[in-house]
């Protein structure tokens, strides 16, 4: 076993160890960028486009994205699985379309309740394991979350006088920088089901040189 491969396996225990689902590492090669990612940023448009600093348009376009992935070798993907409540399931399938649950402040609200709190888990266990790869001495380490930053209740960006308040831990999503979670995790050896069927998996990324 080479150093790098140690490191990553040392990389995906350290993951797991913090309570996350799965953690694989793998060929950055596998790391899919496409345009219509970032599209769906905007249709249907995103509660938080434009208003949270790790959003579009805050943060790279998609061709800075497909330009800076190509520069990396490996890249280490980390999931968690949360099974979705019964009473918010039966909400999804009697909803008329995704606008109908929108619409639903309850839906909202109950939703933000259940998966933020995954969601910033995620976050703080990309952040571990992106801060050990360049502890290990992989300078150009970083790590991508799942959904629009969660570490402040309202971020600075309706704020714009304001700087973020958490600029070493903020981190965009996979989505916000146009990477195709779907397609990244399937090659990754981790394939999940969109529509959901039951469970939601939250992915994110560190990408490793």
């Amino acid at each position: 076993m080479s150093q790098v491969e140690a490191d990553l396996k040392a990389l995906c225990k350290l993951a797991k160890g913090l309570g996350v689902t799965n953690a694989v590492s793998f060929d950055a090669r596998g790391v899919v960028v496409d345009e219509r990612v970032r599209l769906k940023c905007l249709v249907p448009v995103c509660d938080d486009y434009g208003l949270n600093l790790m959003c579009p348009p805050n943060v790279m376009s998609v061709q800075e994205s497909r330009e800076m992935v190509v520069r990396y070798d490996w890249a280490i993907l980390v999931q968690i699985e949360e099974r979705i409540p019964a009473e918010m399931m039966r909400e999804i399938q009697q909803a008329e379309d995704v606008a109908a649950l929108y619409r639903n402040t309850r839906f909202k609200d109950s939703y933000k309740k259940t998966f933020d709190p995954i969601k910033l888990k995620l976050h703080h266990t990309v952040h571990k394991v992106e801060a050990q790869a360049f502890a290990l001495g992989y300078r150009f380490a970083t790590g991508f979350i799942a959904g629009s930053c969660k570490l402040c209740p309202e971020c600075v960006a309706r704020k714009p006088q304001e700087s973020c308040r958490h600029p070493f831990q903020a981190r965009p999503s996979m989505e916000a920088v146009g990477i195709d979670v779907f397609k990244t995790a399937q090659n990754a050896g981790l394939p999940f089901d969109i529509p959901p069927k039951g469970k939601t998996v939250w992915n994110g990324l560190v990408l490793v040189t």
